[in-house]
């Protein structure tokens, strides 16, 4: 666990005792092919990382499910769950193969962050990174879409 832990980007900056901590206080979790890991508009407590396995993200809408995308061993998803007090899932995870997660949930982050406060603004800092960069990625596709699809300029604080 530790290796696919120091792995991922979120916990890269953690030194070996540190990630030795983290894997203390994560969960371990075996998911069965077209297992639901979680449904679109459930409260989010928590992000996974996948240790084994597929896992699709789908996306449900007026004219039926659509595949978002398909995440492999070592991507995580869920991380604005940590961040975000009201956290509604905006898409359904579900596992495509026996899927291995690791799952870190906000009490648990909330008590790496009192306990251990260095430890804590790493995984922080890394996590403001990755949502950051996931929210310009975003930016960038709902800019071509609109472009594709002749709708002009759109203002800034239209987004």
């Amino acid at each position: 666990m530790i290796e696919v832990l120091k792995e991922n980007v979120l916990f890269s900056t953690l030194t070996p005792k540190e990630l030795q901590y983290l894997s203390r206080v994560v969960y371990e979790r075996v998911y069965q092919p077209d297992e639901s890991i979680f449904q679109q508009n459930d409260r989010g407590y928590g992000m996974y990382l996948i240790g084994k396995g597929r896992v699709a993200i789908k996306s449900s809408a007026h004219d039926g499910e659509n595949l978002v995308t398909i995440l492999n061993k070592g991507s995580f998803f869920g991380e604005l769950s940590l961040v975000d007090p009201d956290n509604i899932r905006t898409a359904t995870a579900v596992a495509m193969t026996k899927t291995v997660l690791i799952g870190l949930f906000k009490p648990d982050l909330m008590e790496i962050l009192g306990r251990k406060p260095e430890m804590g603004v790493k995984i922080m800092l890394q996590l403001a990174t990755v949502i950051g960069r996931r929210l310009n990625e975003t930016t960038e596709k709902i800019t071509l879409l609109s472009q594709s699809r002749g709708l002009g300029h759109m203002h800034g604080d239209a987004l």
